[in-house]
């Protein structure tokens, strides 16, 4: 007749009391002696050394009633013996043991849904690895174990059955099977005793939920630890709108037979609202207190709010550890007038001692110089710390185009009470990209087509760019270098230098060629810690030849006027407003840019141009945050020029203006070719929703979003009508690459599109962002 689990226990328990007894009772059976000699029998893999190690014996004691009995408590307390026993042989004390077996291996079966490295790590917690020695106890920890698990990820039918062969050489091999049956599901939650709020709002707070029809929910399947998450949330939702004696008396799981549905039902008791009545400081004040009732956010008479005040103690604690007290702490503690249902927050304040900065590390640049991340410090070594410079240093270096995200640990010194070290930790990204075309067209013949961007040349953080383009009939080079940090004070600097040939080719055939030679020099000056002023100049040459036949009439009458000739200086101006996280995949802060480009006089054409861009990013709930962006540009002459240069044209359509048009078709065109011509006025606007993706990369690296689009070009400002703008809609999908750099595919649905204008569903683009 077999016996069950239960059974098998209860027997082996008896057999070990037994076991007990009998060495007892062999340890009573032997008369005081003294030990002459000590040997040890049934020694298999240990050494006769490894035993007298536990032995609390050695040759020259007296054996006795008492020593004997703390010699096999010992030996057995090692862990190492199934089975100990004392004999005499004279005066030779003999040790007679038999050795826990070892385990030889450890197999798991049937374990589908639980595995991998976490539970062979809990496993090994609880002992169970090859060379081991086993203990009946051992499966017991394994099975709860293995419990643990599955019923941490919702299965409660799992049924665990092990079993232990016997191998020579005192080994065993254990074989564990798992049967893990379906998934229990959460049936129902059911919320008694609320009456201020509705049971649907409450049951909202919760990450738990009941089965519904939503594919591969994982949110009903129960989890004790996530209740105990869960009964916290409802706590403070209650507590959040006054409701300061709120509680939880109890909370009832209960399991249906079939062990497939979990029922959970919480009791609440709401209490009543309570409003503040004032509030108060105490402990080691140090700022001034109006300042710190400007901090407050608890005011007297409002509804009380847990989170009101702990965020206001969370302010507290951000000023002083803006003047050196990195480890200040703000308590606040509600002091109840039960008759009157106030409450006096009493925010009791222990600043510490103030710290200051001994080292700044670095951790994570292995392709960027020191230097280079030490430049973007507003925390500055042997200076008091700073919360906030801390906080700003480590944004700065995320802004960097060639980190992909920067943490910073506060450490304090050990040995001291004053001093603090700060280390960042940075995981870069490529630095730059680099592009590669090769095609043919039947108007330009074959298309070679190359650029190399380094963002961080040579780990300077300088940035190098080289294009170049060739073909039949078009042939460019173009290279800058910008150095972030021309002088210490973070005055930038970008020194470029283009080459441009084309044949009947500007953007599209209007029929001229154009042959310009130039460059630029550009300086970035910061005026605060958001705000720069750019400022530089230009030259180029420019040469424009006409066809007759050919060419469109704008250009013909263009050249009739000025010439054909243009050497043109350019004065450069700017200001730009920058508090994003980030360069690349921001999500919070805002980009103002305003820049006035003029052709001065002296030059053979003299115009301006001015545009303006905006963008701002706006956090929304369940960790979706929207992006809008809107760009006018304009461009005129001025002077004795009565017209615009047609290569300075504003153009739209495309991945940067309205996606879902061709790149630059929209606008004005020309005649007789009816080519896109360009405008003097461009006005764009898009407006993304940044949809979270189930992997990790925290919007950094690969992004989602569906987006509206509008905007055009007009001839002159005077054009401009609301109806006129063109309109679409889509989704896009934005990642990071190391070859390519930032890669950009959307497909939009064109709105409201016009006879003539020219549609692209699918558009790509990559390379920018730098």
């Amino acid at each position: 007749m077999g016996l069950n689990r239960q059974q098998k226990k209860r027997c082996g328990a008896l057999l070990t009391l037994m076991a007990g007894v009998a060495f007892h009772n062999s340890a009573w059976a032997f008369e005081s002696f003294t030990i002459g000699q000590i040997r040890a029998e049934g020694l298999q893999r240990l050494e006769l050394g490894t035993v007298l190690t536990y032995l609390p014996l050695s040759i020259g004691d007296q054996l006795t009633e008492t020593t004997s009995r703390q010699a096999i408590r010992s030996l057995y307390s090692s862990g190492l013996f199934a089975d100990v026993q004392l004999a005499r042989d004279g005066d030779n004390l003999i040790i007679k043991v038999k050795e826990r077996p070892a385990i030889s291996s450890f197999k798991i079966e049937g374990n589908e849904k639980i595995g991998g490295d976490d539970l062979n790590k809990s496993l090994k917690d609880v002992g169970l690895t090859e060379g081991e020695l086993f203990k009946r106890a051992l499966l017991d920890g394994v099975e709860q174990e293995l419990q643990r698990q599955y019923y941490a990820n919702g299965y409660y039918d799992v049924a665990i059955d092990t079993k232990v062969n016997e191998l020579p050489n005192n080994r065993v091999d254990l074989n564990i099977k798992v049967t893990e049956g379906p998934i229990t599901k959460i049936k129902e939650i059911n919320i008694i005793g609320n009456k201020a709020f509705k049971r649907d709002v409450l049951l909202e707070q919760l990450k738990l939920k009941k089965t519904n029809w939503i594919p591969f929910q994982k949110s009903d399947r129960y989890s004790k630890q996530q209740l105990g998450g869960d009964l916290e949330t409802l706590t403070s939702y209650y507590q959040d709108r006054g409701y300061l004696q709120f509680n939880v008396p109890s909370v009832q799981v209960a399991l249906s037979p079939d062990k497939k549905d979990i029922y959970v039902t919480v009791a609440v008791e709401e209490g009543t609202v309570y409003k503040v009545k004032d509030h108060r400081f105490s402990g080691e004040i140090i700022l001034n207190e109006k300042f710190l009732d400007a901090l407050t956010s608890t005011k007297s008479g409002s509804i009380f709010s847990r989170k009101e005040s702990t965020e206001t103690g969370n302010r507290i604690e951000a000023a002083l550890s803006d003047i050196g007290y990195a480890f200040a702490k703000v308590t606040p503690v509600p002091e109840i007038d039960e008759p009157n249902k106030q409450v006096s927050i009493n925010y009791f304040i222990e600043p510490g001692k103030r710290a200051y900065i001994r080292r700044i590390n670095f951790a994570g640049h292995t392709g960027t110089n020191d230097e280079v991340l030490r430049r973007e410090m507003r925390q500055l070594e042997a200076a008091p710390f700073s919360k906030s410079a801390v906080e700003r240093s480590r944004v700065r270096l995320a802004r960097l185009p060639y980190i992909e995200e920067a943490e910073v640990e506060t450490k304090p010194v050990p040995g001291t009470d004053d001093l603090v070290d700060i280390e960042f930790k940075v995981k870069e990204r490529a630095p730059g990209s680099i592009q590669f075309g090769v095609g043919y067209s039947g108007s330009q013949g074959f298309l070679i087509n190359a650029a190399v961007t380094n963002t961080n040349f040579l780990g300077t953080g300088n940035r190098v760019q080289l294009s170049a383009d060739t073909s039949v009939f078009t042939r460019s080079v173009n290279l800058s270098l910008t150095n972030p940090y021309f002088t210490q004070d973070g005055i930038s600097q970008t020194v470029s230098a283009f080459y441009r040939k084309s044949q009947s080719v500007i953007r599209f055939s209007s029929g001229f060629d154009t042959n310009v030679v130039g460059g630029d020099l550009t300086y970035g000056i910061p005026l605060s810690e958001f705000t720069s002023l750019r400022i530089g100049g230009g030259v180029s040459q420019t040469a424009v030849k006409t066809f007759p036949g050919a060419s469109s009439d704008e250009i013909l009458n263009f050249v009739i006027r000025n010439g054909t000739s243009f050497s043109e200086f350019q004065l450069r101006t700017g200001i730009v407003r920058d508090t994003r996280n980030r360069t690349f995949f921001a999500s919070s802060g805002s980009l103002s840019r305003l820049n006035l480009d003029i052709a001065v006089p002296g030059s053979d054409l003299t115009f301006y141009n001015v545009n303006f861009t905006q963008e701002q990013y706006l956090q929304l709930p369940f960790h979706f945050f929207s992006v809008s962006s809107a760009t006018l540009g304009y461009v005129n002459s001025y002077g004795s020029t009565k017209d615009v240069p047609p290569y300075e044209n504003y153009f739209a359509g495309g991945a940067t203006t309205v996606r879902g048009y061709r790149d630059g078709t929209l606008g004005p065109r020309d005649f007789p070719n009816n080519n896109p011509f360009g405008g003097k006025l461009r006005t764009t606007a898009q407006t993304d929703l940044v949809i979270p993706l189930p992997v990790v990369s925290d919007n950094k690296t690969t992004r989602a979003s569906l987006f509206f689009d509008i905007g055009n070009v007009y001839a002159k400002p005077q054009d401009f009508s609301i109806q006129s703008l063109r309109q679409s809609a889509g989704v896009s999908f934005s990642f990071f690459t190391p070859v390519l750099g930032l890669l950009t595919l959307s497909y939009a649905i064109p709105l409201n599109d016009r006879l003539g204008d020219e549609t692209q569903a699918f558009q790509i683009n990559f390379g920018t962002g730098f």
